[in-house]
């Protein structure tokens, strides 16, 4: 069981030291954007399906409330994949994370969307609505990015974890969500301590 532990530890060190290595680029344009959306008045809505959605939930919070610093809330949502039943009184009502990018998405506004491996049919619709909003996209995913991957236009930002297993993509995105969100902090409020 010593072995096992070790192992699990190890494979998650190397996943993110070979994320941090692959995805310089893509973590830096993704703060970039968001800050600058930000910036610009605009807001950001998150979203995932299944544990990605936890991680959505996760990353909208240290935006509204705060990472590690103490500063001013920032405009975020994290979308909800299902919503309390309302009546429809005969009506097919779509309470997916489409109907809600259409309803709370604007121009200028970015869609944070967080997958296991692109092929999330509830993103993709989420994804597919955001770009008719004209929306910018930063996607997290793995593998090679599946459907989701073709969808995004060349002003669009992919982060893609070189992993295959779902729990080493999962811990790696976390911690690219928290590379991300002190970014944010340090570039919007430079010199706030860390509480």
């Amino acid at each position: 069981m010593e072995e096992k532990i070790r192992e699990t530890f190890t494979e998650s060190i190397q996943t993110n030291i070979a994320s941090a290595e692959a995805l310089i680029t893509e973590i830096e344009s993704s703060t970039f954007a968001i800050s600058q959306a930000l910036i610009s008045g605009h807001k950001i809505l998150a979203c995932g399906t299944h544990s990605t959605q936890h991680l959505a939930e996760h990353f909208a919070s240290t935006l509204l409330n705060h990472f590690e610093t103490e500063r001013p809330s920032l405009p975020a949502i994290a979308l909800k994949k299902h919503l309390p039943a309302m009546p429809n009184y005969g009506e097919d009502v779509d309470t997916g994370l489409a109907n809600q990018v259409k309803a709370l998405g604007n121009r200028g506004d970015i869609l944070l969307v967080i997958s296991g491996d692109g092929q999330e049919k509830e993103l993709i619709k989420a994804v597919e609505t955001a770009l008719t909003n004209d929306m910018l996209i930063i996607a997290l995913s793995a593998g090679d990015g599946g459907e989701l991957a073709g969808l995004l236009g060349p002003e669009d930002v992919e982060v893609r974890v070189p992993a295959k297993r779902y729990a080493r993509i999962l811990e790696s995105q976390l911690l690219i969500l928290h590379c991300i969100s002190e970014l944010i902090d340090e570039t919007l409020f430079p010199g706030q301590e860390v509480v």
